[in-house]
């Protein structure tokens, strides 16, 4: 999986669960989830969480533990994942 591919994963793994705004995911149990697809163990999940993070698509609570999607950007989250998720 490519850097983008991962990004998108993330998206739409949070866009399935519902995690707008209130709604919020544990940073590593979804690193836990796509461990067997990605390699290096997590460390590039991790990366992919903050480049979304400084792209402001998703945001932080809890100490930065969990993440969920900024509903500010409802259009560019799909258009973000339909460009780069290939299933």
């Amino acid at each position: 999986m490519t850097d983008k591919q991962i990004m998108a994963d993330v998206l739409n793994r949070l866009v399935n669960s519902g995690y707008w705004g209130k709604g919020h995911q544990n940073i590593d149990q979804l690193v836990g989830w796509m461990k067997e697809y990605v390699k290096e163990n997590g460390a590039r999940i991790k990366k992919a969480i903050n480049r979304l993070r400084q792209q402001r698509l998703i945001g932080r609570k809890k100490g930065g533990k969990t993440i969920y999607l900024n509903r500010r950007y409802i259009k560019e989250i799909y258009e973000f994942i339909d460009k780069h998720l290939t299933n």
